[in-house]
Formats: structure tokens, C-alpha cells, sequence
């Protein structure tokens, strides 16, 4: 089953003028996620419940730097 995770959140980036180029980015994550499999909205017990050791998998918001 493939289980989805939705976060909220906002993404920042950054100009330099003197270069004219971008500089640097990187996600800003809110608190609140939902979860889903096949576009079907799940609870996040549900989702724990699925997963060895019954804790949540943590997968870090990597950005590919400019």
C-alpha cells in the first residue's frame, strides 16, 4: 500500500542582486500534514498502525541548492 504525506508550508528563496543570481532556498514546514492512499484521506493513527515500530517515519525536506 503506498501511503502518502501531505505537510503545509512555505518555501523561501533567495536573490542576490549584486550576483543577479539565486542564492540559497529551503522549505519552511508547518504543523499540520494529512495523510492518503489512493487520494482517500487517512487518519494519522491509521497510518502509525501500518508502520514497523508503530512510530511515524521521519523523511527530511531536502532542497537541491541553486
Amino acid at each position: 500500500m503506498l501511503i502518502s504525506k501531505f505537510t503545509e508550508g512555505c518555501v523561501e528563496q533567495v536573490f542576490d542582486t549584486d550576483k543577479q543570481a539565486w542564492v540559497s532556498q529551503k522549505f519552511v514546514a508547518g504543523g499540520d500534514c494529512t495523510y492518503a492512499t489512493g487520494g482517500d484521506e487517512i487518519n494519522c493513527q491509521d497510518f502509525a498502525d501500518r508502520v514497523i515500530g508503530k512510530r511515524e517515519p521521519y523523511l527530511p525536506f531536502d532542497m537541491v541548492q541553486p
